[in-house]
């Protein structure tokens, strides 16, 4: 009989609290994504929600919940909240884990993320065989549309309790749209045949020691070319292009009495959209989001400690005709400084502020919905629990600023963050 580890008690866990910064940055899936990533990104969609990088900075999971979602074999965890009176942020992970025979193992993965910059839902079928010489391995992601579906082939070293870690993937997307001998090209009640097929290879590696952790990973999506028949829909045939690419690198160090971390993340995706008739008119759509952050945090008292944290972001957009030439340009500076109080041995509070300076600059005759440049100011609140397996965080915003919209009292928005293993 196999003998189940025991998780950490009530009180290592909050210790672990105490101990790691309290918000864990965007940090990137393990090397795989697929083309609904980069198709659906956008920065100019995020202008919709007027604090939407404090709402984003307030979804994050606790950090201290990142080691126990990495070694567990089933879990689930989802970051929810309101970004607009319209819009409501979703980001859920559900992995599960079986063996196949002695050493070769099943796993189930799905991602969902709905938010105002991309948009995407993903179930995940993946088959490993560990081996002396590492674990190869292969996944399946299914869709209605047969030339939508993703295959990829993976290969990893080492695992989360490793000094280093190495995951490796190389995806054929939509892989029977007309790649070798398949031909689905339907799409909805259109056919959409590639001229030039799309792949996706990514590569994520993670080091950890005593007082030190670095990650770096990334992901490209080659460029691809698609014909668009409209035989069904109308609208006249069209010609579209897609590349993107991800960047992710973090360190994490204990030095000088002080915990230092620093992130630093780059997306971009371009996109063209043509009609057979007029090359001339591309609908050429480039974006790009990058941002950079440092972080230092020290204990004040055996259940207090504080942060400081200073967030960079850029968001820039071109448009060629019919919509451009137009660009956008959005620059948020960031600065956030929390507390967080042990009050009970499964209980912790944060209390936290953050200042947003956000400049934005637009040419061209079409112009993307803006509140233009202005400042962001909100306090926050919230609560980390422990329920047997479960951890909740829940966080209340309260508005610092007149706002052109109505506001209730101080509410300022809602977040909610929960995790589980299974």
């Amino acid at each position: 009989m196999t003998r189940r580890r025991r998780g950490p008690g009530p009180g290592a866990w909050l210790a672990a609290l105490l101990a790691l910064p309290v918000a864990a940055p965007l940090a990137p899936a393990p090397a795989r994504a697929g083309m609904e990533e980069w198709s659906t990104f956008s920065v100019e969609a995020q202008e919709e929600d007027d604090e939407s990088l404090l709402d984003h900075y307030l979804t994050r999971m606790p950090r201290v919940w990142r080691d126990e979602w990495e070694r567990a074999p089933q879990a689930l965890r989802t970051a929810q909240g309101c970004l607009t009176s319209g819009q409501w942020f979703i980001d859920t992970d559900l992995k599960l884990r079986s063996p196949l025979g002695r050493r070769a193992r099943f796993g189930l993965d799905l991602r969902q993320s709905e938010t105002d910059n991309a948009s995407f839902d993903y179930l995940d079928f993946s088959f490993k065989f560990p081996t002396r010489f590492g674990t190869p391995g292969a996944m399946f992601r299914p869709l209605h549309d047969k030339s939508r579906q993703d295959f990829a082939l993976t290969w990893e070293a080492g695992d989360d309790t490793a000094g280093t870690q190495v995951q490796a993937a190389f995806t054929f997307e939509d892989m029977f749209n007309n790649l070798w001998a398949f031909r689905q090209t339907r799409v909805g009640d259109d056919s959409e045949p590639y001229d030039r097929h799309p792949y996706e290879p990514a590569l994520r590696w993670v080091t950890r020691g005593e007082g030190l952790r670095a990650e770096i990973a990334g992901r490209w999506l080659t460029p691809s070319t698609k014909r668009v028949l409209n035989s069904v829909s109308g609208g006249g045939d069209r010609l579209g292009t897609l590349w993107g690419t991800l960047g992710y690198a973090s360190i994490e160090a204990r030095a000088l009495g002080l915990e230092w971390e620093a992130v630093g993340i780059d997306q971009q995706a371009a996109s063209t959209d043509r009609p057979f008739a007029d090359p001339t008119v591309d609908g050429y759509d480039f974006r790009r989001k990058w941002s950079g952050e440092i972080a230092l945090r020290r204990s004040l008292h055996p259940r207090v400690t504080a942060e400081a944290r200073w967030l960079y972001q850029r968001r820039t957009q071109d448009h060629r005709p019919p919509l451009g030439p137009a660009t956008f340009d959005a620059i948020d500076r960031t600065f956030v400084f929390e507390t967080t109080v042990r009050v009970a041995p499964t209980l912790a509070a944060r209390l936290g502020g953050i200042y947003d300076r956000i400049t934005v600059a637009q040419t061209g005759a079409w112009r993307a919905f803006t509140y233009g440049t202005r400042n962001e100011s909100r306090a926050y609140l919230g609560l980390i629990a422990r329920f047997g397996r479960v951890s909740v965080q829940g966080v209340e915003g309260i508005e610092l600023d007149p706002e052109p919209y109505d506001v209730w009292l101080v509410h300022d928005k809602g977040f909610l963050q929960l995790q589980t293993t299974f």
